[in-house]
């Protein structure tokens, strides 16, 4: 067990050079999940890639899919979904649980791939040139991120805003309606 652990900090270590290498974006992930020491690892995943919290353990941290255990530790989708996933951490809760949260993700993971020179089809391109601040924009969001990731991927679950503002917005919305 102890080795196994060991072993899973090397691969992880070597993941986060290869990160780190990936150029400004990477670099800055890098140094945030170093700094903050972030707990990194693998955990099953039905729907994703990797996660920032693990529901059976109760931490968080970044875990990728546990099926990438055999991946190469500088693959340049595993280097994104590190980005990714320390993203949401940098966010906080509130943040990393709406579509505005997974679309600033979803872009810095975008930059990464797009540093290491990975192929890029359409359907990236249109998500990396969303505006997060508009609401058709996380709308679109939405749906571009539901044909990347397939149909278990729950964005519909998420509120487009974080929480606090998307009540304020809901609220305005409604006074308008009734002091017309």
């Amino acid at each position: 067990m102890a080795t196994e652990r060991r072993r899973e900090e090397a691969w992880f270590e070597r993941a986060l050079v290869a990160l780190h290498d990936s150029g400004p974006a990477g670099q800055a992930s890098a140094a945030y999940i170093r700094q903050r020491r972030i707990r990194l690892g693998f955990a099953r995943q039905k729907h994703s890639g990797a996660c920032w919290f693990d529901w059976r353990r109760l931490r968080f941290g970044v875990f990728l899919n546990s099926s990438y255990v055999d991946r190469r530790p500088d693959d340049p989708w595993l280097s994104a979904l590190l980005a990714h996933e320390a993203r949401h951490l940098e966010q906080g809760l509130v943040e990393a649980l709406s579509v505005r949260g997974e679309l600033l993700a979803w872009q810095l993971e975008y930059d990464v791939l797009q540093a290491l020179a990975e192929p890029l089809d359409d359907t990236w391109r249109a998500l990396r040139a969303l505006d997060p601040n508009s609401r058709a924009d996380l709308e679109q969001a939405r749906a571009l991120m539901k044909q990347l990731a397939g149909p278990g991927y729950c964005i519909n679950w998420l509120p487009l805003y974080p929480l606090p503002a998307e009540v304020a917005h809901r609220l305005k919305d409604l006074g308008r309606r009734i002091l017309r």
